[in-house]
């Protein structure tokens, strides 16, 4: 069915239409901790003269907070020999409750930990549903008159809060199956002279698991840091590595000096990064790629199509006709601005926009959808609602794959990574509700051509009804009871945010602009706005709202 209408290109703005709109401001619970907050440390104390080996066992794993000069204050618990040798960095234990002590004999000390989270040595961060209790044990000796630590596991233990404050979030970047987007892997490091270091040498031993089969790196494997660190003088960081990097032809180079630019300049006082094979300095210009943005402008389904402003809503011209037409419940807009399309219960159609008028045409008969939106490549993704059913992608009224996506059960939400080269999923089977992350290849043409085994990072959820990528490594997903709401951030992977809380019973959240903010739709067709750690009402009378990606 298609239809021609004598209208202005679909994104043309009426300023005289404007859904009903109020201003209600109102605070919840100041949960998070500002995104914006400096590191801080603390300053633990060394051991004390005559101190029991028990005491110097929980003085050292106290002295774990302390990352500065290389946990100097915690090698002082060590004996001189073992201090030289003691790797803090291999591993940190995140705590669940007190440390039990017992002593195995004279000069060992076991200590019980109940972890809940971890972090290896290059940053990547693991949790447990429920605890799990990890045995540690301590040898000591004495020395000058005083017990020390002789032998220890190379790790420190920290509690949750202590985690907060000393360990700060860092993407490390790799690249989409194509080439041409760069993919975040979030790590978390206390920021200290070696962070930078660090993040290269995590760079260099490849993604996480739940990425392998979605990214590559265009450092050619087996790459090493020639003098095992990365320099940071007036503002650029050095990055030196040995002659296998020169395995990597012109374009791979390129894009290698674009992973570490954008890995290397999230540090503090870092403005520019240059590269070295052996000493030799490697003039080569970064390809033109950059970190993606989650936020973005939020478009609103009502009687029509509007855009969402700072202080108003403008409808877009030619929507009107559509929506009364076809009744729709879902729509999605491209952000090259001539493309929106509409989910209802006679299936998807399209608008496109020209300069002469807007065509419209039913691309999809897919009924039950649960996401729908376009990626960077003005492709429409339509993911059903049920189990079995493959992922439909068009481009315009062409559809250019049909993808199966490898999970089992009932979608309830769904939603691609800013980069379009992860799906988040939320998915019910068998009365459990789980979040999962797959990757996506696409072929040489950019189409999409698989959507990978995924990966569980949340399980189970209690009452999830909606999910957005509130950052390029976190996800927002909002829970919604017979009474109220809930909003909670997942970090991929880290430790979970709850945030203040809804006013309204929530039916939908999606990312807004500013850092942290959100835009909620209500079960009442409210339209909120969390903001600073406030809600703010700015519509009413809505059906949907959506990302104009």
């Amino acid at each position: 069915m298609k239809k021609l209408i004598a209208l202005l290109a679909i994104l043309t703005l009426s300023g005289c239409a404007a859904i009903p709109t109020g201003l209600d401001v109102k605070s919840g619970p100041e949960i998070a901790a500002s995104e914006q907050q400096e590191v801080a440390y603390y300053t633990p104390s060394g051991p004390l003269e005559g101190a029991t080996p028990r005491e110097i066992v929980s003085g050292f794993l106290a002295a774990g907070t302390g990352p500065q000069n290389d946990y100097a204050v915690a090698r002082e618990f060590l004996s001189r020999d073992f201090a030289q040798q003691w790797k803090p960095d291999n591993q940190v234990l995140i705590r669940n409750g007190a440390p039990t002590f017992r002593e195995g004999g004279p000069g060992l000390q076991m200590v019980a930990i109940n972890v809940q989270a971890r972090l290896d040595e290059h940053g990547r961060y693991s949790s447990y549903e429920a605890a799990d209790t990890t045995s540690l044990r301590f040898k000591l000796v004495q020395q000058d008159g005083q017990w020390r630590i002789d032998s220890a596991p190379n790790l420190t233990v920290v509690t949750p809060p202590v985690f907060q404050v000393v360990f700060k979030p860092y993407n490390i970047y790799f690249l989409d199956t194509r080439g041409s987007d760069l993919v975040p892997d979030l790590r978390w490091f206390p920021s200290r002279a070696s962070t930078g270091t660090r993040l290269v040498n995590a760079l260099l031993a490849g993604p996480s698991e739940y990425l392998m089969l979605g990214v590559q790196s265009a450092i050619p494997e087996g790459t090493k840091l020639t003098i095992g660190a990365v320099k940071i003088q007036q503002g650029i960081a050095e990055v030196d590595f040995d002659s296998v990097a020169l395995s990597a032809d012109a374009i791979n180079r390129r894009l290698m000096l674009s992973q570490l630019r954008a890995t290397l300049l999230q540090l503090s006082g870092v403005s520019d990064v240059v590269l070295s094979v052996n000493s030799s300095r490697q003039d080569i210009v970064p390809a033109e790629l950059s970190p993606a943005r989650s936020g973005s402008e939020v478009l609103a389904l009502s009687d029509a199509v509007y855009r969402i402003g700072p202080a108003d809503s403008l409808a877009i011209t030619g929507t009107a006709n559509l929506v009364q037409f076809s009744n729709p419940t879902l729509l999605a807009g491209a952000r090259s601005g001539n493309l929106l399309a509409f989910a209802g219960p006679d299936g998807v159609e399209l608008m496109v926009g020209s300069g002469i008028g807007v065509q419209s045409q039913r691309i999809s008969k897919v009924s039950n959808v649960v996401s729908l939106e376009f990626d960077s490549e003005d492709l429409l993704w339509i993911v059903p609602e049920q189990s079995g059913s493959d992922v439909q992608v068009f481009d315009g009224s062409n559809q250019v794959a049909s993808l199966v996506l490898p999970v089992i059960g009932t979608r309830i939400s769904a939603q691609l990574s800013p980069e379009g080269s992860r799906l988040a999923v939320i998915v019910k089977n068998k009365g459990e509700v789980r979040l999962e992350i797959f990757t996506i290849a696409r072929d040489v043409r950019n189409n999409p051509s698989t959507i990978n085994p995924g990966t569980i990072i949340q399980a189970p959820l209690q009452s999830p009804v909606s999910l957005t990528w509130q950052s390029p490594v976190t996800l927002r997903i909002l829970e919604t009871s017979p009474r109220s709401s809930s909003l909670t951030d997942y970090p991929l992977f880290g430790p979970r945010v709850l945030l203040p809380t809804p006013v309204v019973r929530g039916a939908k959240v999606v990312a807004g602009q500013a850092t942290g903010s959100s835009y909620l739709l209500g079960t009442n067709g409210e339209l909120w706005n969390l903001i600073g750690g406030s809600w703010r009402r700015l519509q009413s009378e809505l059906t949907d709202i959506a990302k104009l990606r």
